[in-house]
């Protein structure tokens, strides 16, 4: 994949932004300076707008060699930031019932369908902790009733959402990039442990690649489809970098199958929520800079705000949006897939009002003991960083 943005040759990718972005999602992500230092703000609101240009380290503009031999990170938190080890690309989570752990999406490689699992924090302890799985079809089925269960060997998490359902169940939907198919999961903690117990799929149609989910209250889901997944990836660049939108969200029903949403098709959907009435959905698009406001029922943009590459975002108790945001250079160098630890890259937190769409920078971070994250999870005081490249997971405590 390094190769295939290599062709465009040096100029062009410098020259066009949204190449540069594409290619820091597809192909991992880049050692973020030289200099090793850390350096990690929690800071009073600004304007978003004010951090949206970002100038590359000194070391990677003047060329520094970042694929040679990489020291292993050592799993060591700072005074601002704490970690957690022991994940493989915890890239998304959620907050389970009783507030104690965090559900966790580990990823495989970008790209790549790899088999990976879900797994949990465990917040009084900050360690990570297995989830039981139970993949037997049953007659309590959710989702498409056509939908093939899928194979448990080939399992590869992406975008994850929870909710608890009109009964009072609580559901999980998983990206499954091994099926290409979102599954439905029922969580549950029959005596000490919690279990993920398929429920049931759905699949659409033509050929689907798939980045996030958010489920409805009336049964259905809304979630983003990045780009045909058999397109060849220079294909991919070419026509991202020509302003092509190639991407858009579906949203399915149990009644009415999937819907392309009007106004929805876009350059490279990827992380999606909903407001907690159901009536807005929330779509961050990265090669645009952007993350925009579609109202459920006339299908219109309402509202948007900039913001440099958003990957997912969260909406809290109160209604706000938590974007993370990368600030990468990725032309200059890059993690290799199989690095130890984290990648390094630096990156940005932005909160946002769900009425106006007013947004600002509430962190940003750059160097060890964690970057690249590509969410940011408010939770009892603490902010949750997840990245799709990497051992931990990273917190910080909000103001």
């Amino acid at each position: 994949m390094i190769s295939n943005s290599t062709r465009l040759g040096t100029t062009l990718a410098r020259t066009l932004v949204l190449v540069a972005s594409v290619v820091t999602l597809l192909v991992g992500c880049a050692e973020s300076g030289g200099s090793g230092e850390t350096a990690t703000q929690i800071t009073a609101a600004k304007d978003v707008g004010a951090s949206a240009a970002v100038v590359p380290d000194p070391a990677l503009a003047a060329g520094a060699d970042v694929m040679g031999e990489v020291e292993p990170i050592p799993c060591v938190g700072t005074e601002a930031m704490q970690v957690v080890c022991g994940f493989k690309n915890p890239e998304d989570l959620a907050v389970i019932p009783g507030g104690h752990h965090l559900l966790v999406s580990e990823m495989g490689a970008f790209m790549s369908d790899a088999p990976n699992t879900m797994s949990l924090l465990n917040l009084a302890t900050n360690k990570r902790e297995m989830i039981a799985f139970d993949w037997l079809p049953s007659n309590d089925r959710w989702g498409d009733p056509k939908c093939q269960a899928p194979n448990a060997a080939r399992f590869s998490p992406h975008g994850i959402d929870l909710m608890t359902r009109e009964d009072g169940r609580v559901q999980v939907l998983v990206v499954n990039h091994g099926d290409e198919q979102v599954e439905f999961f029922e969580l549950t903690k029959p005596v000490e442990t919690w279990r993920l117990t398929w429920r049931g799929c759905a699949k659409p149609g033509g050929d689907p690649f798939i980045n996030d989910v958010a489920g409805l209250q009336d049964g259905g889901f809304v979630a983003t489809h990045m780009w045909d997944k058999g397109t060849p990836f220079d294909e991919v660049v070419t026509r991202l970098s020509a302003g092509e939108k190639i991407g858009w969200v579906w949203e399915w029903q149990p009644n009415l199958g999937f819907t392309k949403l009007p106004n929805s098709v876009a350059m490279m959907p990827n992380g999606i929520a909903v407001s907690a009435d159901n009536t807005k959905i929330f779509v961050n698009i990265y090669m645009a800079n952007k993350t925009i406001k579609l109202d459920r029922k006339s299908g219109k943009v309402e509202g948007e705000f900039a913001v440099r590459s958003p990957d997912n975002v969260v909406v809290d108790d109160k209604g706000f949006l938590w974007v993370a945001s990368h600030l990468n250079d990725p032309i200059e160098g890059r993690c290799a897939e199989d690095a130890p630890g984290p990648c390094l890259l630096p990156f940005q937190v932005v909160r946002a009002d769900p009425e106006t769409m007013a947004a600002a920078v509430v962190m940003q971070h750059d160097g060890e003991p964690m970057g690249y994250a590509t969410v940011a999870l408010p939770h009892n005081g603490r902010l949750y960083l997840g990245s799709a490249h990497g051992d931990r997971i990273a917190s910080v405590t909000l103001n």
